[in-house]
């Protein structure tokens, strides 16, 4: 089973946007474990089995919901 824990800031209001990624990442798998985290400073991270896959800071924008699905396809299909 992979793990995603997506870090978001809770002060910025990122809250509903890290839900509703949780939620579509559980839709589209069924044997992924989803983890939230909250952070601070404009942080919006994706992580997979440990590893930071997608950043707000480093894309310059939010990660789309088709960019985390594809990273995590890709990972299920190395294991």
């Amino acid at each position: 089973m992979h793990q995603v824990k997506i870090v978001y800031c809770r002060p910025c209001g990122y809250l509903d946007r890290a839900l509703e990624t949780a939620r579509d990442i559980l839709q589209y798998f069924d044997d992924v474990k989803v983890e939230l985290e909250q952070g601070k400073n404009g942080i919006f991270d994706v992580y997979i089995d440990g590893e930071l896959k997608l950043s707000r800071y480093q894309l310059k924008r939010f990660p789309e919901i088709n960019e985390i699905l594809k990273e995590i396809s890709n990972k299920k299909q190395i294991a």
